[in-house]
């Protein structure tokens, strides 16, 4: 068994790092360090450790950082066999820490090596044309992605991270968004049937109940059961808007007439206008005139290291 940690520097405004050195201070395994530099860099260091993975040689491949990074170790790593992913969290949303395991300990690391146990799960697909994005956590069109690209890049997050307040930038980008937001109009189109909403303010597919920095977005989601849970937002003042971002921490948006919530395997969402989207909070870019994504689920496809 091989184990590489990959860490990302940046993670939590450097957070990550000073973790990960008392972290290693305490291993007694022999690994692997490899530290990305730019974004993307975490997907190609993720793909070429994978691709040496053998069944007498597999490959534990551990992201040092948050749910940016271990959606790149994911875009990476899933189209090899013999491969284990594994995460410690040291960002500052942490959402993929609240839907799976990840290592809080060195002893945890150490024991898998040993063991090997592990869990399967789902992933999602998003297609836009002939492009794809694979995501773990949730994928979403419209508001959120919007706010979660503005915090992301934000120097209030940065500065928030420092004393791991970091989340808290989502609801203050919340507020902010609100004075320049335009909801749109979407299809949905489900078992082939198409369903039509107005006034759109997100639609979001989850594979795992959280996102945002702990908003308990679909409670119903699991992340091993072959299915995708859709959240649409729609008709909603932005009085309305604010007291569900509030209440949602709590699963009680879902009580709001506004709020629709279905199951699917396959969904197509179809705009009238251009949006933003997002893969686990990462911003996704769609080239003018694309107005169709189609996302699908890849059932118990990938094992967790625990």
């Amino acid at each position: 068994m091989q184990v590489h940690f990959i860490i990302n520097p940046y993670a939590g405004n450097g957070r990550g790092i000073k973790r990960w050195q008392q972290f290693e201070q305490q291993l007694t395994i022999q690994y692997t360090i490899h530290r990305s530099q730019y974004a993307g860099h975490t997907l190609l260091i993720a793909k070429e450790i994978a691709q040496c993975a053998t069944k007498e040689n597999p490959i534990c491949i551990i992201a040092f950082g948050g749910d940016g990074t271990i959606h790149e170790v994911l875009n990476g790593a899933l189209n090899f066999e013999n491969v284990y992913i594994g995460a410690v969290a040291a960002g500052s949303g942490n959402d993929f820490a609240r839907g799976y395991e990840t290592f809080e300990t060195v002893e945890q690391v150490e024991r898998f090596t040993e063991t090997l146990n592990s869990s399967l799960h789902d992933y999602g697909i998003a297609s836009v044309n002939e492009e794809q994005r694979r995501f773990i956590n949730n994928f979403g069109v419209g508001f959120d992605a919007l706010v979660a690209f503005t915090a992301n890049e934000s120097k209030l997050k940065k500065s928030l991270n420092k004393w791991r307040l970091g989340k808290l930038s989502y609801p203050y980008y919340v507020i902010l968004a609100l004075f320049t937001y335009k909801p749109f109009q979407l299809a949905v189109v489900k078992n082939g049937e198409e369903r039509h909403f107005k006034n759109v303010w997100f639609a979001t597919v989850s594979n795992q109940p959280y996102f945002g920095g702990g908003m308990n977005l679909s409670p119903e989601s699991n992340t091993s059961d072959g299915i995708l849970e859709v959240t649409i937002v729609s008709n909603l003042s932005k009085r309305k808007l604010l007291f569900l971002f509030g209440s949602v921490f709590l699963a009680k948006h879902t009580r709001l007439k506004e709020v629709h919530q279905f199951s699917a395997k396959d969904i197509q969402l179809i705009f009238d206008q251009p949006v933003m989207a997002h893969a686990d909070g990462e911003k996704q870019k769609l080239a003018h005139g694309q107005n169709k994504i189609q996302l699908t689920v890849h059932k118990k496809a990938w094992k967790l290291a625990k």
